[in-house]
């Protein structure tokens, strides 16, 4: 058995290159490789992903899916993650994979395996992050993880409101109940 060093690479519009180095055991599952690159790039996991296998230019090959979504009558054949282990589809250093994470949002990433080490690290739990640079930006789904109150500030400051809460509904006529009683 062989442990495999995966460079992922996020596909970002910005000069910056976020990726990780994921070393994984050759004979795990592509799903053990979706759940840690979805882990070490902060996603919540509950967004559908593929494994696309690629040629050296990037182009999409062999389907790697979450779950089997195979219609009754298709014949193309999709793999499944957590039934395909790493080396049934990847076998030497160079190997390229393309994933998509999120497909609303989609979140492309370019993997190649950069190197394969025969011994492991018997103490070591595997899959596991060996080094990361770089924060992949905040998307528009992720605002989820805000609170609504949150989301209405963000959305009032986007249409130019000004960040105080008191000049937006400034009304010197109410004050309390009594001033309501008062003015009819």
């Amino acid at each position: 058995m062989s442990i495999y060093k995966f460079r992922v690479l996020l596909d970002v519009d910005s000069n910056d290159s976020i990726f990780r180095d994921v070393e994984i055991k050759s004979t795990q599952t592509f799903f053990d490789l979706h759940e840690i690159i979805v882990a070490s790039f902060g996603f919540d996991n509950s967004q559908m992903a593929s494994f696309y296998l690629s040629d050296e230019g990037w182009n999409r090959g062999q389907e790697i899916a979450l779950f089997d979504m195979n219609l009754e009558g298709d014949d193309s054949r999709i793999l499944v993650m957590e039934q395909t282990k790493i080396n049934t589809q990847i076998t030497c250093v160079g190997a390229h994979l393309l994933y998509s994470y999120d497909f609303l949002n989609m979140r492309n990433f370019f993997i190649e395996l950069i190197e394969s080490k025969v011994k492991e690290d018997e103490t070591a739990f595997y899959p596991k992050v060996v080094y990361s640079q770089g924060e992949p930006p905040l998307a528009e789904a992720d605002q989820s993880m805000m609170s609504e109150e949150e989301i209405a500030d963000q959305l009032l400051r986007e249409s130019g409101f000004e960040d105080d809460d008191d000049d937006l509904f400034n009304d010197d006529l109410f004050e309390d109940f009594d001033d309501f009683e008062n003015f009819q």
